[in-house]
């Protein structure tokens, strides 16, 4: 997994994004560009510009982030300029979880993730799978981040993209999933915004309280993981709802809500249509019922190792769809993160630090 180093101010930290994958971003653009306009069929634009100012006119997501995170904008602004493309199509293109329910294709529901969260000795893990579209692969990117404003932070990433989920050296880490049948906001906080504004906090409490003020635009579960504990919410246009712990301490959780009561209606109908909800619950069903103990972080590594298991996504099973990535983020007196790109098959785990100013800080 590429190391991509970005430091300074949140401008900085963009442009510094955007210089240093310029070429990878260029090409992610252009395979994300083809995968939108061929998915909208009949009702596609005539060019990915014009599909650009018609998602970001007919909502106000970037108007969001701009009041919400400016910090966030500052550094969306930095990746275009870097990598010398247009701003509209960097913003539209970190709209992915938005894009989903704004463009809606009633045969193509979204990719899974699969995640649990556990006390281990010496605090907690978080791991999770990111199944993204298939378009997506080989745009795998690790940034560490780090400036005056925010504790230096690792985040998996595509390249273009602010984030997806990560961890930071103060401690916390901040794992999600998708729940596309709670409802929307067209002027809410985009879920990748909100993920990098909570894990800006320097501890659970902080970020728990961001992730709560916010306006969400999109249904959204997020796990926050610090050595001392877990915290769960699913939120969504209307509500933040907090996710109790299982009688073991650990969180599980996949692409239905556990207790939002927020639903869409016709979201739901249209995922339960795709077979989405139904892979979901298998999921979570295999994760609650699966028998091995989660005393440390290698032995939820073995799950996401389990050839067996029905977390990961294989293209030549699911069609569009494949694990983007994986990761496992040990919150514990040392923070620990490891990240594999794609399935488990010839993939290995990759251990990656924080900088050595961190560390002794």
């Amino acid at each position: 997994m590429e190391l991509t180093d970005c430091f300074g101010s949140p401008t900085e930290r963009g442009q510094s994004h955007g210089e240093s994958l310029r070429e990878r971003i260029a090409d992610a653009l252009v395979v994300w560009e083809h995968a939108t306009i061929a998915g909208l069929g009949a009702r596609a634009p005539r060019n990915i510009d014009a599909y650009c100012d018609r998602f970001l006119n007919s909502t106000a997501l970037i108007q969001r982030v701009q009041t919400e995170t400016p910090d966030l904008y500052a550094e969306l602004i930095g990746i275009a300029a870097g990598s010398g493309q247009p701003l509209p199509r960097i913003a539209a293109y970190n709209l992915m979880d938005e894009q989903w329910w704004y463009d809606a294709a009633p045969d193509a529901p979204p990719p899974g993730c699969s995640l649990i969260a556990a006390p281990v000795d010496g605090g907690h893990v978080l791991a999770q799978n990111m199944d993204l579209p298939l378009f997506m692969e080989g745009s795998q990117v690790a940034l560490r981040l780090g400036g005056p404003d925010i504790p230096e932070t690792i985040v998996l990433s595509a390249a273009g993209l602010i984030g997806l989920t990560g961890a930071n050296a103060a401690g916390l880490a901040i794992g999600v999933n998708t729940l596309l049948m709670l409802h929307h906001a067209t002027d809410g906080l985009p879920v990748a915004f909100a993920m990098r504004h909570a894990l800006g906090a320097s501890n659970r409490a902080e970020a728990s309280a961001r992730l709560r003020k916010v306006g969400h635009a999109s249904g959204q579960h997020y796990a926050l993981v610090t050595q001392d504990g877990i915290s769960s919410f699913e939120c969504s246009a209307n509500s933040c709802a907090t996710v109790p712990a299982r009688k073991d301490g650990t969180l599980l959780h996949t692409n239905h809500p556990l207790v939002s009561k927020d639903i869409d209606a016709a979201a739901l109908a249209r995922l339960d249509r795709a077979g989405f909800t139904e892979s979901s619950i298998t999921r979570l069903d295999w994760l609650t019922s699966h028998p091995r103990a989660i005393n440390s972080a290698a032995d939820v590594q073995a799950l996401f190792d389990d050839r067996d298991a029905p977390i990961c996504m294989r293209a030549a099973a699911k069609g569009r769809s494949s694990t983007f990535a994986s990761v496992l983020y040990e919150m514990t007196e040392l923070p620990g993160i490891r990240m594999r790109q794609g399935v488990e098959d010839g993939a290995s785990w990759h251990a990656l630090t924080f900088s050595q100013k961190s560390i002794t800080n």
